[in-house]
């Protein structure tokens, strides 16, 4: 029993599973209040739609600025009410209920264009005018009763959501994020040298489960914010320090994994054993100085100690040589050092961007300006805008589908048409795919879930309880595992709302049909409606990785001759190219989604990704060795040159789709600089092998792009 608590300990204790309870928390209170406090106030017509409106209202709670959120829950609250009006008014006019549901989904498509929070404030607007057509549909509905409910909850909601941001900021991204930092600290706790050979076995295996923990974290830290990203028309300062959060989390946690190999029992240098036990236990304590600044809201932290450390492995004028600590080691500690350095002014810029709560009042009504929402999605008025197109979409179907339901009055049970098609259609087809199985296969459990609860528990005080579960469980998944909180969201608005007969099968029946309708029909509206595949936009991502990675590298070789990097200039050009090369990461797993004959050359346009990533690494590395010891000028320029050169044409072949040019001739300068330097020391073996590795990745480049050109020439 005593092991069974610790593992349930063990696993609520985890960043994300912390997370998802906190929300549930906040949301449970919010939403189920309304279920118990009402009826004790005479209130218990209100109960029901006040959760209706306090689920809405929290659903549009994402994250971001404080500012933002709070606005759009205000405007939640404001707005939901007076769109469950207009759909009970147009339950029986056909081209009215269509034309405002085509609007509403119009704009729901468009403020995707606003972020994370957009996609939600908008699917959730339009749920409450369908659920006003499908009360309406059965008529006698109080507009005052369900308008009041529905304001009543939303109002409640935003005091809460205030509150717990006192207590406990919600930043879920920032926590995954965290999360993952943590657990490369917990891989480095078990690296160092071996003291006892009895022990090596059972460290071996704490090593392994600990490497794949720290894997695991990252995967989930780079899945969450990706989803976070998932139909937007990019993200912000905020959203780009966390993407390259995570990538500095891998690659410090790589650095990690390169230590664990090397064979300490082999080291013969009692010295250099203790200066790399120091710097490991260095890294490992700033790794969880960034997690619990990313927790606590602050940004920055020292690594002048760490600097020092790894400075003291170098040879310098008055020490003749170095300890003896091998070379993958001195490697991966200057590895673990450069992205610990990316991670601090991440985290500082993090830190700027970040909003804290003021007065309600000055949150409320403060500045921000009206362009910060007008203008990204005036930005997307244009029909090749990938979200123009899905908000054409979303219109078209959902307008159809209102109508269909509006004229056969079927408008109870036939709202989960259009309301699936709404929550299935993604501006991706891969992604609409992959709502369309969750959905589908979440309201077919969720229906039979509420068939069983409205036979066995209507009319007792369980059923109330039930609903409370329900809740608990939506706002724990929602945000972590859809399909699964589909299962308990479904239930959860049947029961609310009420639209049940006198034969609870029948309803379900009803449901489940009108839901696979409205799946079906979103996956044919992504594939025939104005699709923009990603195949088709890889090309322009590509380029755009390379042009940055190109202008990063230039800066970096520029400074190569001077004694010491200087930051201001590298960071942004570094940061940069990290979120170029994570949008494309991004764009070549959706194109991986999208049916078969529409991906097209996915081996070959797979390696250009490759060596992109091996591009970004590889100038990350050699500006880690700038100013130890300086290069000539007149023997890296020339250098630099042929590769700027290289990598704009590139570039632009990509986009025109046509063969680069042949192969420059990098052989001559970079012979010219091994022969200069004449590998002096383990510093400049260093840089030669890392500007032999920029050529070697460059070269593969072009040798990958005639590939693609060849292809599409040959059809």
């Amino acid at each position: 029993m005593g092991t069974a608590w610790r593992r349930l300990n063990d696993w609520i204790g985890r960043g994300p599973n912390q997370i998802a309870l906190s929300t549930a928390l906040r949301g449970m209170i919010a939403t189920a209040t309304p279920l118990v406090v009402l009826p004790l106030i005479g209130g218990a017509e209100l109960a029901h739609l006040a959760v209706i409106g306090a689920l809405g209202v929290s659903m549009v709670d994402v994250g971001g600025p404080y500012r933002r959120r709070l606005v759009a829950m205000v405007i939640a609250g404001v707005l939901g009410p007076s769109l469950l009006i207009a759909g009970l008014h147009v339950a029986g006019n056909v081209w009215l209920g269509a034309a405002l549901m085509a609007l509403l989904a119009l704009g729901s498509g468009l403020v995707r264009a606003l972020g994370p929070g957009g996609v939600s404030f908008g699917i959730n607007m339009a749920v409450a005018f369908l659920i006003g057509v499908g009360a309406g549909a059965l008529g006698g509905a109080d507009e005052g009763v369900w308008a009041g409910g529905y304001a009543c909850g939303a109002a409640w909601t935003v005091l809460v959501t205030v509150g717990f941001w006192q207590v406990r900021p919600y930043r879920r991204l920032e926590q995954e994020v965290a999360g993952a930092w943590q657990a490369v600290a917990d891989l480095l706790a078990v690296i160092g040298p071996e003291q006892e050979l009895s022990t090596r076995h059972r460290r071996e295996q704490v090593l392994a489960a600990r490497h794949r923990a720290a894997r695991e974290a990252i995967e989930r830290a780079h899945d969450t914010v990706g989803e976070a990203r998932a139909g937007t028309s990019g993200f912000g300062l905020t959203m780009a320090q966390l993407v390259v959060l995570i990538a500095s989390g891998s690659r410090v946690g790589a650095a990690a994994v390169s230590l664990s190999e090397i064979g300490w029992e082999r080291w013969t240098d009692p010295q250099a054993v203790r200066a790399a036990a120091a710097i490991i236990e260095e890294i490992e304590r700033t790794c969880r100085t960034i997690a619990r600044g990313l927790l606590a809201g602050r940004g920055g932290f020292d690594l002048g100690n760490l600097r020092s450390l790894v400075a003291g492995l170098q040879p310098t004028a008055t020490k003749d040589a170095a300890m003896s600590v091998p070379r993958p080691a001195v490697l991966a500690f200057a590895q673990a050092l450069r992205n610990l350095q990316n991670a601090d002014e991440a985290l500082r810029l993090l830190r700027d961007q970040r909003r804290h709560l003021p007065t309600f009042a000055g949150l409320a009504i403060g500045g921000g300006g009206q362009g910060r929402f007008v203008d990204p999605i005036r930005n997307h008025l244009s029909f090749n805008s990938a979200i123009f197109r899905h908000a054409l979409r979303v219109a078209l179907l959902t307008g159809l589908g209102t109508a269909i339901i509006v004229h056969y009055n079927v408008g109870a049970h036939g709202i989960w048409l259009p309301m699936t098609a709404l929550v299935v259609l993604q501006p991706d087809y891969g992604g609409t795919l992959t709502r369309a199985l969750q959905r589908s296969a979440g309201t077919v459990a969720g229906s039979i879930l509420a068939s069983i609860l409205i036979v066995t528990l209507r009319g007792t005080a369980a059923f109330e309880a039930a609903v409370a579960v329900l809740l608990f469980a939506t706002f724990f998944l929602i945000r972590r595992r859809y399909g699964h909180a589909m299962a308990f969201l479904t239930p959860l608005i049947i029961l609310l709302v009420g639209f049940s007969g006198p034969n609870p099968w029948e309803d379900l029946i009803e449901r489940v049909v009108f839901t696979l309708i409205g799946a079906a029909a979103a996956l044919v509206a992504g594939y025939v409606l104005w699709p923009q595949w990603e195949h088709d936009r890889l090309p322009d991502r590509l380029a755009a990785a390379l042009r940055a990675g190109r202008r990063y590298a230039a800066a970096v070789f520029e400074v190569l001759p001077a004694a010491a990097a200087p930051t201001e200039k590298l960071g942004p050009l570094r940061r940069a190219a990290e979120i170029e090369v994570t949008n494309l990461d991004a764009a070549f797993q959706r194109m991986l989604t999208e049916p078969a004959r529409q991906r097209g050359r996915v081996g070959k346009l797979f390696m250009l990704t490759v060596y992109i990533h091996r591009l970004c690494r590889h100038t990350i590395a050699l500006e880690a060795q700038v100013g130890a010891p300086p290069l000539p000028a007149e023997l890296v320029t020339p250098l630099r040159r042929l590769i700027e050169g290289a990598l704009d044409d590139i570039a632009d072949a990509l986009v025109q789709n046509r063969a680069p040019v042949p192969r420059p001739d990098f052989d001559e300068p970079l012979a010219r600089i091994r022969e200069t330097t004449g590998g002096a020391d383990a510093t400049t073996v260093g840089v030669d092998l890392l500007l032999g590795q920029i050529v070697s990745d460059v070269t593969a480049l072009n040798a990958a792009a005639c590939a693609v050109a060849e292809a599409a020439r040959d059809g």
